[in-house]
């Protein structure tokens, strides 16, 4: 069975510290880039935006105490049942739903997350290319994902057991020493973030028993990550086992956790595990009503949201699916209250910015709707924000700002050309400071 280490053989040891060598954060960062679109290509990325959404802003806390500013820091998630975690040049950070599920609260994930950032920080990934450098982008990638792969996994027949055999050549020695400094600097990371630094032990600890009991004759991750008893008696003595300043939670994980689930089984294999009783948890309502959405039974679906919120009447992810149902509905004025009060605790939630946004539009309420946008865009930037934004200004007909914003939804998709083409049509009727900040992004594109 392919399991945890199996990947770490290249996240975790390309963390030798070779000497000579190492790649200048440009070279890192186009790197990174080209290999996340192979890696897209291969594994099966989650893209439902609140389990997105959580892990991002947990791991935005971590990089927020690091002060990395060489890169802008992603988080994926793959689905995936075994639980695996590892990071790529550039600041791309990879964790499996299989690790989701098994995190017991925020402070295990944000140890993860810590732990890859630590890598990041400590360009141990950049100082050990140079093992890799004459392979090829796409056999890169499927050493990475092939390592990543469950042998179940969709994708795994294809890239075959050749890419864990090189992956396994590309071990290097010295993960020891790396792993330790991984370690001491995630830790420090957790506490800044005012997560238990306890938690990383005990998520180790778990995941060496989770090892043991599934792959008993080969205990992969002891031989990739030698002395990890060694590493647990250290951050055990070492740390304390709280924070002194508890942060409050990015999200609610076993809501998330729900959402995995359904994910993981499919909606109609969630359903027979959830059964036909509603009950009366809140929690059991949400992933039900998720299950009962992806099988195409709305109606159901509101009933179990609905009747969850009248036991949990303050709670966003409850608001969340119910404005929606009901915006998409086209009941738009009663879908407008809980997708205004969802939106508080989800204010980059794309989905949930695009209805509202429509909602505003229908009401008249222009600068309200291109509010939500600017916003999100402040905090994360995400190209397909500034495509919406461009469509709300042309339907208001602001086609300075409408090309502005789909050329900056180009520029960031990589496709200068149509950025440029974008650009030169804001251009025309620019004025003032928004003419000199176009005039500076024609430069940009130009050859």
């Amino acid at each position: 069975m392919k399991t945890l280490a199996l990947i770490l053989i290249f996240s975790f040891t390309l963390s030798s510290p070779l000497k000579g060598f190492a790649l200048s954060t440009s070279e890192e960062k186009k790197l990174g880039e080209k290999l996340a679109k192979e890696l897209a290509r291969k594994l099966e990325i989650v893209r439902d935006p609140v389990i997105n959404l959580y892990v991002w802003r947990v791991g935005k806390r971590i990089v927020k105490e690091a002060a990395d500013t060489r890169f802008r820091y992603r988080f994926y998630v793959v689905k995936e049942p075994e639980p695996n975690a590892f990071t790529i040049p550039g600041g791309h950070v990879y964790v499996t739903s299989g690790l989701l599920r098994m995190v017991e609260d925020e402070d295990e994930l944000a140890g993860v997350l810590a732990h890859e950032v630590a890598h990041s920080i400590l360009r141990h990934i950049a100082k050990a290319m140079d093992r890799a450098k004459r392979i090829s982008l796409a056999t890169l990638a499927a050493i990475i994902a092939g390592a990543f792969l469950s042998r179940n996994a969709k994708g795994a027949e294809a890239i075959g057991t050749s890419a864990i055999a090189m992956a396994q050549s590309l071990m290097l020695r010295y993960t020891r020493e790396n792993e330790v400094e991984a370690d001491q600097l995630g830790v420090k990371l957790m506490m800044r973030a005012g997560y238990r630094p306890g938690a990383m032990v005990r998520f180790l600890k778990k995941i060496y028993k989770w090892e043991r009991m599934t792959s008993p004759d080969v205990p992969t991750y002891l031989r990739t990550h030698p002395a990890i008893s060694d590493r647990i008696a250290y951050l055990s003595q070492s740390y304390p086992p709280t924070a002194p300043d508890r942060s409050q939670p990015m999200g609610d994980l076993r809501k998330v956790q729900k959402r995995v689930f359904v994910i993981e089984k499919g909606a109609f294999g969630a359903l027979e595990q959830f059964g036909g009783s509603m009950g009366d948890d809140p929690e059991f309502l949400y992933g039900l009503g998720i299950a009962l959405l992806g099988s195409g039974r709305e109606e159901e679906a509101l009933r179990a949201f609905q009747r969850a919120l009248s036991k949990s009447p303050d709670d966003p992810y409850l608001l969340r699916e119910i404005g929606l149902i009901l915006y998409r509905r086209g009941a738009s004025r009663r879908a407008s209250p809980y997708l205004e009060r969802a939106i508080k605790a989800f204010p980059l939630d794309e989905e949930l910015i695009d209805a509202l946004a429509q909602v505003y539009r229908k009401e008249g309420r222009w600068d309200e709707a291109a509010f939500l946008y600017e916003r999100a865009l402040k905090e994360e930037v995400r190209p397909a924000l500034y495509h919406s934004l461009g469509e709300l200004y042309a339907s208001r007909g602001d086609q300075v700002k409408a090309h502005k914003n789909f050329g900056l939804f180009f520029l960031k998709k990589g496709d200068k050309k149509m950025a440029l083409y974008h650009f030169r049509k804001a251009l025309r009727g620019a004025q003032g400071a928004e003419r000199g900040e176009i005039e500076r992004l024609i430069e940009e594109c130009e050859p």
